[in-house]
């Protein structure tokens, strides 16, 4: 995907100033990073890997099993 694009620019984005009192610290990026982490890959690892869409549907899979059950 092209660098210019929406959702290439919403991922590496980083917003300007502080969180306001009582906002949460974690980011969605950094959750992002560390379920990455438990699967041993890196946000960069991870991007090479979602070219291939049948491997990056596998990681998805792995990673919607293992996560929070309250539904």
């Amino acid at each position: 995907m092209d660098k210019s694009r929406l959702p290439s620019v919403a991922l590496r984005w980083t917003p300007p100033g502080k969180r306001r009192p009582g906002r949460p610290k974690t980011t969605w990026r950094k959750t992002l990073t560390a379920e990455l982490k438990e699967m041993d890959l890196t946000l960069g690892e991870a991007q090479k890997k979602a070219k291939d869409r049948s491997k990056w549907r596998e990681i998805i899979a792995a990673l919607c099993s293992t996560g929070d059950e309250e539904d």
